[in-house]
């Protein structure tokens, strides 16, 4: 391929890219926040049965407190927070 066929594509293509981005973005617009919901589901749904369980412990500690139920408790919180910290750091990343 020569430059001069090279350039003469890329320019047709770059004329076909500007008649068809806003339907691809619109069509875009219309599919990603789909995706995005299911993506926070799926985060939902393994976390929330930790945090469940936890909630659980913690009602259960006010009642009756043990030194093991408190050791767990304390587990699983550092656990849930080392994952949101780690979470937060990748999205600082991601948006850097």
């Amino acid at each position: 391929m020569n430059l001069f066929t090279f350039v003469k594509s890329w320019k047709d293509f770059s004329f076909l890219w500007t008649l068809i981005q806003p339907f691809i973005l619109k069509l875009l617009k219309k599919n990603v926040p789909t995706s995005i919901t299911k993506l926070y589901e799926n985060l939902a749904k393994y976390t929330q049965p930790a945090l469940d369980s936890l909630y659980k412990l913690k009602a259960k500690i006010k009642e009756t407190p043990t030194e093991v139920d408190d050791y767990c408790f304390d587990q699983g919180v550092t656990a849930i927070e080392t994952f949101a910290n780690y979470l937060l750091g990748e999205v600082q990343n991601l948006r850097a």
